[in-house]
């Protein structure tokens, strides 16, 4: 069973989603993701190790390296990755959540 992840919402602008004058709690597995992909290392000062930096391998003949570079992010950030592929039309789909780590 997988965690929920819990976090601040981002609307689709990437700027914090505010209703009624309060930030949005979301579910944000979707969401880390896709910020752990987009982001180039260096980007978060906290861990400047982190994130793929997608737009690096736009030129790469081998879509492998992109592949293996997101399963890498996504298990160091703690998810458990299932799968990770290129679809014939071009876009990264992974299959990686947290795990539940209660018993």
């Amino acid at each position: 069973m997988a965690r929920q992840m819990i976090d601040i919402g981002l609307d689709d602008n990437e700027d914090l989603d505010i209703q009624n004058g309060d930030f949005t709690a979301v579910e944000s597995t979707a969401q880390h993701q896709r910020q752990l992909i987009l982001n180039n290392k260096g980007d978060f000062k906290q861990n400047p190790t982190v994130c793929v930096g997608a737009f690096e391998y736009f030129d790469d003949e081998h879509l492998q390296d992109l592949i293996r570079a997101v399963s890498i992010e996504f298990s160091r950030d703690g998810m458990d990755v299932q799968s990770v592929k290129i679809s014939q039309q071009g876009v990264l789909q992974s299959e990686a959540y947290y795990p539940n780590t209660t018993s």
